[in-house]
């Protein structure tokens, strides 16, 4: 499971998110931009999902699709975030949190194109036999 590059951008995926929910309960401003998040559970669904994604290492497609769907949930607070920077909040964790989120959005890009270019060499070879 961890032998394949792309199980190695999850894990750090999962590091990272699992690291934000830490970090995002720390700030002040924290308590306003959660109150849509955590009654919807949000800040927990994402390293609950990559983890997820991570034990799906034999069902790549499964892998590909679970990952968009994390893309997609990360976008929201990073939309909150940036929303409260925009709003004049001048917070440096503010700043760093949304910084880590946009890195743990690349890595999950980077597993997606991993898990793709597997699966494209799984089916070549399938092909050959």
């Amino acid at each position: 499971m961890i032998q394949r590059i792309q199980s190695l951008y999850l894990l750090l995926a999962v590091l990272l998110s699992s690291g934000l929910l830490y970090v995002s309960h720390l700030t002040e401003y924290a308590t306003s931009l959660e109150s849509f998040f955590s009654v919807n559970y949000g800040f927990y669904l994402i390293p609950f999902l990559t983890l997820l994604t991570l034990l799906f290492f034999k069902n790549r497609k499964i892998q590909v699709v679970l990952i968009l769907l994390i893309i997609l949930f990360t976008f929201f607070p990073i939309v909150l975030y940036v929303q409260a920077i925009y709003n004049g909040v001048q917070a440096s964790v503010l700043y760093a949190t949304v910084s880590i989120y946009l890195l743990n959005i690349i890595s999950l890009l980077l597993a997606r194109r991993d898990i793709i270019k597997d699966e494209k060499l799984v089916r070549s070879i399938d092909r050959i036999r």
